[in-house]
């Protein structure tokens, strides 16, 4: 960047940093006090500018570089998918998906570490299909887990079952957060543009399968209680959510999944997936129109407008970040950042993910309220160290959403963990034989957390899977980047 075009701040261009580093401070605070609020979030990023504006130069190159920041490409790309995304996973719970794959589990007939190695399963479909990992939880966990509980599953390992599937889908499904934002986070070096969703599953599904066989064979072992099962009761409770036309709508999850993985535009596949999901929906009798938008007493409700307004807080925040991010940016500060540690700390390509994966695992432990919260935060870094090191954009969101997302499920204040423990203190009412959870108990018991956390930090160190980017954005192997590195050295 030219020094004329450069963002000039008082004392030193690292004041940049400034609205960051409130911003993370107040993040980080409110994480540990359990009182993780996003209106206080987005209040903590407009305070964080204010204060950084004390320390510009040019309040009018400041402010530009904040509203550029605002409307980039990055932002309003993740926040249109995550607009569409919260339409979509609102039709799919609206039609039952989940009554029909407690059907399946009872149609199927099993108990204790079967059934937790089950729970694990469908809680990995059904946050495939919404993208959503609160979503699971709060829904799968309603279900399953006291049905689990009469059923002779282990109640700590059945509990992070649960948790295990809604992070196993958090990372796979083309339609969650962390994709998202993992994905189009990350933008290459010799094309316009940022990792292309479908490309960033594709190439994550080895390290993610992986895990997740690890995750059910330790759910199989250790899955079941010694305390004596009442199937009656168990069944009794499960018969009413049952409705097998619910599984209707895994068609148009397979579908959007199959498209993005084939490379075609996620809008479109969402697209795809919207259409089928209503279509299929009504048909199929699952819901009617009116369960889609609908007005009740003056007030507009239905799966549309709720979707959008899921998604709508968050998604401020996002913008507000990639601002901030943006302040980075043009004063040079992320330049001079990444080349220190360049320079001091990064000497190889394993240098470089090691790196990457230690920022995303501090930010996921420190901000754990909100995976998606330490996923943006991280982002801007990841991109700034991956590209100096000509990182692949896939192989940089892998490392960023396996990383950042593995902590907030299983520590005891994460978010993920506190509204597990939240539904079931919630549910002592109806259920009063449910056992109590402290919010240590499944800090070993998220198999799939620590699961994958260990796959991609092997695979960090080994080199598995490293690709870097070629001309015109290609994926390329170590070996064959070397020959590159060597033939222009060489010229």
């Amino acid at each position: 960047m030219h020094e004329e075009e450069r963002l000039e701040f008082r004392g030193s261009n690292f004041f940049a940093l400034v609205p960051f580093t409130i911003f993370i401070v107040i993040t980080i605070s409110l994480s540990f006090f359990n009182a993780a609020d996003l209106n206080m979030m987005i209040g903590a990023g407009v305070i964080g500018l204010l204060v950084g504006m004390l320390f510009a130069k040019d309040l009018t190159k400041y402010w530009d570089a904040v509203l550029e920041g605002l409307g980039s490409k990055v932002g309003m790309t993740a926040v249109m998918l995550w607009l569409i995304v919260g339409i979509y996973g609102n039709i799919l719970k609206s039609g039952h998906i989940v009554e029909g794959l407690v059907w399946l589990s009872v149609k199927i007939d099993i108990s204790g570490s079967a059934f937790t190695v089950a729970a694990f399963i469908f809680s990995a479909i059904f946050a495939m299909a919404t993208g959503s990992g609160f979503g699971t939880i709060s829904t799968m966990s309603f279900i399953l887990y006291p049905a689990g509980i009469l059923l002779g599953s282990n109640p700590a390992v059945l509990a992070g079952a649960i948790l295990s599937g809604a992070a196993f889908g958090d990372n796979l499904a083309p339609v969650s957060d962390t994709t998202i934002i993992a994905a189009t986070s990350q933008e290459y070096e010799h094309k316009e543009g940022s990792a292309e969703i479908g490309g960033t599953v594709r190439t994550r599904m080895p390290y993610v399968l992986v895990a997740g066989a690890i995750s059910i064979i330790l759910f199989f072992i250790f899955g079941g209680a010694d305390t004596s099962t009442d199937a009656n009761l168990a069944n009794e409770l499960l018969q009413q959510y049952q409705n097998p036309t619910g599984l209707l709508l895994l068609i148009p999850t397979l579908l959007v999944i199959l498209l993005a993985v084939k490379g075609t535009n996620i809008f479109a596949a969402l697209s795809t997936g919207i259409v089928s999901a209503i279509l299929i929906g009504i048909v199929a009798g699952l819901f009617d129109f009116s369960a889609l938008i609908s007005i009740e007493g003056g007030a507009i409700t239905g799966a549309i407008p709720e979707g959008v307004a899921g998604m709508t807080t968050v998604s401020i925040l996002l913008i507000l970040v990639v601002a901030m991010g943006n302040l980075l940016i043009k004063s040079g500060c992320m330049d001079m950042t990444v080349n220190w540690l360049n320079e001091k700390v990064i000497k190889t390509p394993r240098g470089a993910e090691v790196a990457i994966f230690s920022l995303a695992t501090i930010f996921g432990i420190l901000i754990a309220a909100i995976n998606t919260i330490a996923n943006i935060c991280v982002a801007p870094f990841v991109n700034a160290i991956g590209q100096k090191n000509k990182l692949h954009p896939y192989r940089r969101a892998n490392i960023l959403a396996t990383a950042v997302c593995s902590f907030p499920f299983f520590l005891p204040y994460g978010g993920c963990v506190l509204l597990l423990l939240g539904g079931i203190s919630s549910m002592k009412g109806s259920y009063p034989f449910l056992p109590t959870l402290a919010a240590t108990d499944m800090m070993f018991t998220v198999f799939y957390g620590w699961a994958i956390w260990a796959v991609m930090l092997i695979a960090c160190l080994t080199g598995w899977g490293r690709t870097f980017e070629g001309e015109g954005g290609k994926m390329v192997k170590e070996k064959d980047m070397m020959s590159i590195n060597i033939n222009e050295n060489r010229g």
